[in-house]
């Protein structure tokens, strides 16, 4: 007969402590943080009346919990009757215990009662050792390491299924079956207290780790998140005070950004009609003021031409900061120009609005009424202003070729 090797036990005992305690068992029947020992098996079949013996030897037994490891060694006797295998009865007997030697008790797992019940009924009747076979599930091979307190220095053991049914059917077919029980080999549980604590130690660590990410990801997420809202209210604010400084301008009647030849508004394609108001962009492109105001404030560049109005103006905004600085002044006489206020309907230029005003000291002058046909000068209808030089703006190469060819067609 060839008995499970230790590699197959071991496997067993692997599946079953990782699927738990059997059927109608408690958990705490199940495996446990302890350690493993082996049973080394010596099996003696021999028929009376023949000097024939088969033996069986094999690592293929596995003590209980509770078990005293020490050796065992006398004939197996199972209960009486085939309803009686399991041992659960009070009444269970084995009548075919010898009286002056010991014994080894051969139960069937199951049957309703523990293993520390069937253990303890063995030895009240006699047996040394109780050996323990499992069910039929599984492979047929499986072992469990057994947990039964109470049951005193009774040696007990378990054995796989086929190997309990093997002698079963040997000592049914009128064979005396003898067991030697040796202690084997320790072998540590699939879980102690040192992988216990390995790997709590591994999953605070992940989990710490991951939070720790998830806490550094967010506040990254919310330092950008909030560089960037400042980014953006700073590049508005910078575009108003831009917009503020662009020119703007009242079409008339006879205009030719009014005429059959006129362009028309790039941002809503509507023909420019007198009295419309329009701005004056640093390109020299004109739209609505109500359409590219808008625009400027979100894209502050030119819808036609890209071209980004606070470079033109020479507003540069510190990204990180949001510190923005302005050129300085090119000449002492232009910084010491008195400011004008712009008002909507009643400032004009010829082209592009960006013109330099000097005040003199001269008395100031009645202005004559301006002629529809003169759109080249500042227009005042409510006061009086000093007279003015219109200067052209050095960042529109085309003003003076413009303001050249007002002054012939104008003369």
């Amino acid at each position: 007969m060839r008995a499970a090797s230790p590699t197959a036990l071991l496997a067993a005992l692997g599946a079953l402590a990782w699927l738990g305690p059997p059927p109608g068992r408690s958990p705490a029947m199940g495996a446990s943080a302890q350690a493993i020992w082996t049973a080394w098996l010596n099996v003696s079949y021999k028929m009376p009346g023949r000097n024939e013996t088969i033996r069986t030897v094999g690592e293929s037994g596995v003590f209980g919990q509770d078990s005293p490891l020490r050796r065992a060694s006398g004939p197996v006797v199972a209960p009486d009757g085939l309803g009686g295998l399991d041992a659960c009865s009070p009444l269970t007997n084995f009548s075919r215990a010898p009286a002056a030697s010991s014994w080894l008790a051969l139960i069937q797992r199951g049957g309703g009662c523990t293993f520390a019940e069937k253990i303890r009924l063995a030895a009240e009747r006699g047996a040394s050792a109780a050996v323990i076979y499992n069910y039929a599930g599984g492979t047929g091979n499986d072992v469990q390491p057994m947990t039964h307190p109470g049951t005193g220095d009774t040696v007990a053991i378990m054995i796989s299924y086929i190997k309990g049914r093997e002698i079963l059917h040997r000592m049914g077919d009128g064979f005396q079956v003898t067991m030697v029980i040796e202690v084997g080999k320790k072998h540590g549980s699939w879980m102690n207290s040192y992988s216990i604590f390995f790997v709590s130690v591994s999953f605070f660590i992940v989990t710490a780790a991951t939070v720790g990410y998830f806490i550094f990801y967010s506040a990254r997420r919310l330092r950008l998140a909030r560089a960037q809202n400042r980014r953006q209210r700073q590049l508005k604010a910078d575009a108003k005070k831009a917009i503020g400084r662009l020119q703007l301008r009242t079409l008339k009647q006879g205009d030719k950004e009014t005429g059959p030849d006129g362009d028309n508004c790039a941002v809503c394609i509507e023909v420019y009609k007198p009295n419309d108001v329009v701005r004056i962009l640093t390109c020299n492109h004109l739209f609505h003021k109500s359409c590219i105001d808008p625009w400027l404030l979100e894209h502050r560049t030119c819808p036609m031409c890209k071209c980004d109005i606070l470079k033109a103006l020479g507003i540069e905004v510190d990204i990180e900061d949001g510190v923005e600085s302005f050129p300085a002044a090119v000449s002492n006489e232009v910084s010491n120009i008195p400011s004008l206020n712009e008002e909507d309907n009643h400032s004009e230029t010829a082209s592009s609005g960006y013109a330099s005003v000097q005040g003199t000291d001269e008395p100031a002058l009645e202005e004559p009424a301006p002629s529809e046909s003169d759109n080249l000068r500042l227009v005042n209808n409510t006061s009086q202003l000093p007279a003015v030089d219109v200067v052209p703006h050095l960042d529109n190469p085309g003003f003076e070729a413009d303001e050249t060819q007002a002054r012939d067609a104008k003369s």
